[in-house]
């Protein structure tokens, strides 16, 4: 993996032309692709709102003293770029196949950081939307929110350790996708982003040390919302969090190897 960092910072012009490519390709294409990126995931942050603070008559979450459409979105914003990070991911290798054709010194690895770097570059903007919902709220900015590239540096090595296992998988098993579809959607319930995690019993809290993306949620809400710094969380969310990047990256970069010679054959 080091001689990946090594590659990119050599070949850093030409990784940034692939990132720029790669998202003028998905989100430039047409002549609202570039609206489209934002319109979906603002329409299901209003619906999401409205439906529980207006039709369910759900009173602001007030933990954090701040209205619900506010602390859902702290919430979502992050989750947004984990379901979009984890089906581009996957899908890294299959939509270049013809660079795994390529005959040189190009290193398929990059393929599934490109691809997470141009989604991230929505999740940048969504996150500049999110800033202005905090302003419009006189919710005014703080050293906190100096912690945001950490959290975000943290959900992008969790994204890519995803994708460097399920982009080898996908070439021989397509159907990957619909599991990762399914997964998505358990974990979108299954992590505290329209419910408080003090709804649930404490008894229960252990499924979030076993949930990396409850680390990352409500890492942003510490940031944005509760001003709390990453090093006052419980330790026990940091060894967790800590496993899972080394099992996922462990398991991603093995499988990768293993299956790279593969990829042309296939493809």
């Amino acid at each position: 993996m080091v001689n990946i960092f090594y590659y990119l910072w050599h070949q850093r012009r030409n990784v940034l032309r692939l990132v720029i490519g790669d998202f003028t390709q998905n989100y430039l294409s047409s002549y609202l692709g570039f609206i489209w990126a934002f319109l979906g995931p603002l329409v299901t942050l209003s619906v999401l709102a409205i439906v529980f603070q207006v039709g369910f008559r759900v009173p602001p979450i007030d933990v954090s003293g701040v209205p619900f459409v506010v602390w859902l979105a702290c919430g979502m914003v992050p989750w947004l770029y984990i379901a979009d990070g984890l089906t581009v991911g996957a899908s890294s290798v299959t939509s270049y196949s013809f660079l795994v054709r390529k005959v040189g010194r190009f290193r398929l690895a990059i393929l599934p950081i490109i691809r997470l770097a141009a989604s991230g570059i929505i999740h940048c903007v969504l996150v500049l939307f999110l800033l202005i919902l905090l302003f419009y709220y006189n919710i005014s900015p703080s050293l906190y929110w100096l912690q945001f590239p950490v959290y975000l540096f943290f959900l992008y090595l969790l994204l890519l350790g995803v994708a460097l296992f399920t982009s080898a998988i996908s070439v021989f098993i397509p159907d990957i996708l619909n599991l990762l579809s399914i997964i998505i959607n358990l974990g979108f319930w299954g992590t505290p982003i329209l419910w408080h995690a003090s709804m649930l019993p404490s008894s229960w809290h252990w499924i979030f040390l076993v949930n990396p993306a409850y680390y990352i949620v409500q890492g942003y809400r510490d940031t944005f919302l509760e001003q709390q710094w990453i090093w006052e969380r419980p330790l026990e969310e940091h060894i967790f969090f800590g496993l899972w990047l080394a099992i996922l990256f462990l398991i991603g970069i093995y499988t990768f190897k293993r299956l790279r010679p593969h990829f042309a054959d296939v493809l």
